[in-house]
Order: structure tokens, then C-alpha cells, then sequence
């Protein structure tokens, strides 16, 4: 693979838009502040320019990030000494414990460059003793130390966070640029089309739903639901064992991307409810796009009235996800809910 050129820095501003550009300029210039909240509906794009501003305020070039310096390099590959990053510790946040000792380290001198970087991924997953212990460090912050929060829910934190931050927004991609960036990971072309319309504009949740084969769970639910002689509970059953199979190899996916370490012991419960999280929101698209008169895919045979009817039942179903409701029971009421009345 050829080496990253000062044309590779320019074009990652590029392709970040506005925000890359704002981005750019600040650390090409003396003002730095001490927290900034990037956030996007899609966790790729400040995920991805999280680590490309943390190269561009540590770069000792003219033009930075150049992305061929040593520092640019290590940053890159997560084993620069100044950028340090934490995500969650625990199955679903992260704990006082893990937060506290990583502030002890933001009011230490960097080690190497002029500044240290801190990359808090997911933000909103701070438990709120680590918060408040996050807001006690920006009361005085030091002049050498960065935050950088990520975020896909910034209506998950608390306004004292939001009010001290630097907010860049970031837009979501549309269908094909998922679409495309699936397909050259590796994902088949159809399978990559049909869970980038299911994604809103999430890479990481298309992602998510390639790897767990959710083109064919919601298939297999879909094609018993409204079959002359329904296979409901065999429907739901294969799903449940198709989804359990998958979800955990979808969480050990994510931690490798995101630079963490494996999942933390308690974390299958999680990963299940987030599994089925996934195809409900695939159920709800598909439903909704009937009820609006689109094809609809699997739903293709109901009538646009019964798919609105539909999607209510299964918004309800998804509310329930959280609420410690047995994946089986979930799994055949949604595959009960796309049968026509």
C-alpha cells in the first residue's frame, strides 16, 4: 500500500466537508480549545476525523496533518504517547474508575509534543460519576490538553457538557456512499444496497446489519408473516438462533475498529439487545417506506394501510428491547405484527 502524501491530508479535509475545513483551520492556528463535541448521527465520520484532528494538532509540519511525519503515523495507529482514547470499560459505559484515571493523566506535561489529546468515544456512554468528575477537570484545563468528544446522541449529555464544548457537526452519507464504502470492505454488492437503505445513513449500523445477515432474518420474518399458512414461532426461532450466532462476532468487529480492547465479561446481553435493535429499525424502515407507497422490499404484498399498522406495532415491540423482554417472545410478536389483520 503506498505511503500517505500531503495530497491524502487535503483530501480527508475535503471529504469531511465544512467540519474538515474548520477543522484544518484551527489547528493551523494558536487557539485551541480545551473540548470540542463531535457529533453525527453516523459514528465513521467524527470517529474518523477525530483521530485526523488529533494528528493535525500534534503535526510538525507547515501544512498539517501531513500524514507522513513519525508523529502523524503513530497517531494514526493509535500508539502515539499523547493521544490517549477511551471507550466503554464496561458493557454499556464508561465507569468513573476508567474516566478518573485517565484525567489524572490531561493535567501532566505531554510527553513528546505540544499538547496531549483526549478521545472520549462514545461520549454519551460516560456513567454520570464520570462526567462530573470530566466537568471538575474543564473547570481549570490545563493550556496543553485537548478533549474530543464523540457522539452519535448528544441529547444523551448533559447541557453542562454541551455548553463547554466546541460543538462540529458532521453529515450523515447518503445511501450510495454507504452503499459503496460497505462493498469496497468486502460486503456483497446486494446485500451492501439493501442495508444501506436500512441504515438512515449510519455506516456503523450497516455495518452491523451485513455482518448479522439482516437481509435474511427480516427475509425469513417477513416471508412468514405473510405466507398463506404463517410459520411464525419456526420464523422467530430461526431468527433468535441466526442472531445469536452473529452478534457476538459483530461486537468483537466493532471493539477491533474502534481500537479497544475485547469486550468486557457481561457484554452478550448487549450485544443481543443491540443485535436486535438493528432489525427492528430494519423492520420499521421497511414498514414505514410501504406505508409511505415505496416498494418495500419484503413488504412488497401488504397494502400501504397495513403497513402503517404494522410499523406502530413494531415501534411498540422496539421500545421493549430495554426492558429485559425475552429475544424469542420479541422476535414472534414482530413477526405477528407484519400479518396482515
Amino acid at each position: 500500500m503506498p505511503s500517505p502524501t500531503s495530497s491524502d491530508a487535503r483530501g480527508a479535509a475535503v471529504s469531511l466537508g465544512a467540519a474538515g475545513e474548520r477543522l484544518a483551520r484551527i489547528a493551523r492556528g494558536t487557539r485551541v480549545a480545551p473540548a470540542y463535541l463531535f457529533e453525527s448521527a453516523d459514528a465513521t465520520g467524527p470517529r474518523e476525523a477525530a483521530r485526523w484532528f488529533a494528528a493535525a494538532l500534534l503535526c510538525e509540519a507547515d501544512a498539517r496533518p501531513c500524514l507522513v511525519c513519525p508523529t502523524c503515523r503513530r497517531v494514526r495507529s493509535g500508539s502515539h504517547p499523547d493521544v490517549h482514547r477511551q471507550g466503554r470499560d464496561k458493557a454499556t459505559v464508561i465507569s468513573v474508575d476508567a474516566l478518573a484515571a485517565l484525567l489524572e493523566r490531561a493535567h501532566a506535561s505531554p510527553k513528546e509534543g505540544r499538547r496531549q489529546v483526549f478521545l472520549v468515544d462514545p461520549a454519551e456512554a460516560m456513567a454520570p460519576e464520570a462526567v462530573a468528575r470530566y466537568l471538575k477537570t474543564l473547570e481549570e484545563p490545563p493550556p496543553t490538553t485537548t478533549f474530543v468528544l464523540v457522539t452519535t446522541r448528544p441529547d444523551r449529555l448533559p447541557d453542562a457538557v454541551r455548553s463547554r464544548c466546541q460543538r462540529v457537526r458532521f453529515p450523515e452519507p447518503g445511501p450510495e456512499e454507504v452503499r459503496d464504502r460497505l462493498v469496497a470492505e468486502g460486503v456483497d454488492a446486494t446485500r451492501a444496497a439493501v442495508v444501506a437503505r436500512w441504515a438512515n445513513g449510519s455506516v456503523e449500523r450497516a455495518r452491523r446489519l451485513a455482518a448479522l445477515e439482516a437481509d435474511l432474518i427480516v427475509d425469513a420474518l417477513a416471508g412468514a408473516a405473510l405466507a398463506r399458512v404463517p410459520g411464525a414461532a419456526t420464523a422467530a426461532e430461526a431468527a433468535l438462533a441466526a442472531l445469536r450466532a452473529r452478534a457476538g462476532a459483530v461486537a468483537d468487529e466493532d471493539e477491533l475498529r474502534e481500537g479497544g480492547d475485547a469486550p468486557p465479561e457481561g457484554a452478550p446481553g448487549e450485544r443481543m439487545r443491540r443485535a436486535l435493535e438493528d432489525v427492528f429499525h430494519a423492520l420499521c424502515v421497511l414498514a414505514r417506506d410501504r406505508a409511505a407507497g415505496r416498494e418495500g422490499g419484503p413488504l412488497a404484498a401488504m397494502s400501504p394501510d397495513d403497513a402503517a399498522a404494522s410499523l406502530e406495532r413494531l415501534g411498540r415491540l422496539a421500545g421493549w428491547v430495554r426492558r429485559n423482554v425475552s429475544p424469542a417472545s420479541l422476535l414472534l410478536d414482530a413477526t405477528l405484527a407484519l400479518r396482515r389483520p
